[in-house]
């Protein structure tokens, strides 16, 4: 199901309770919010601190990783693990989905 599909669903089970209002405003405020429970593949670079998932180009399975600011600098890093450990995300080439949030 993607993304625009869940938002059209939720939207339709709340419409009744929402009075008069905008529609396509609701519906982009809950895309906009549903991108953290959702995400999807994009190639777009994380721009964010955060878990990701990254898949990286080929047949290489998708991995979670932990996106932070550099000890030195504010650059994004993602931690990759050993060897390489912290690696700019300009660098990393493939494809990212999140930031995820925690739970709750």
């Amino acid at each position: 199901m993607t993304l625009r599909a869940h938002v059209e669903a939720i939207y339709e089970s709340i419409a009744v309770h929402l009075g008069t209002h905008n529609a396509e405003e609701v519906q982009a405020r809950l895309e906009r919010e549903l991108r953290h429970i959702t995400p999807q593949w994009s190639d777009h670079l994380p721009d964010c601190p955060g878990w990701y998932w990254y898949k990286p180009p080929g047949i290489g399975e998708p991995a979670l990783l932990l996106v932070s600011h550099g000890r030195i600098d504010t650059k994004l890093m993602a931690d990759l693990g050993p060897p390489n450990n912290l690696v700019d995300v300009q660098r990393i080439k493939g494809q990212w989905a999140g930031p995820l949030l925690p739970p709750t």
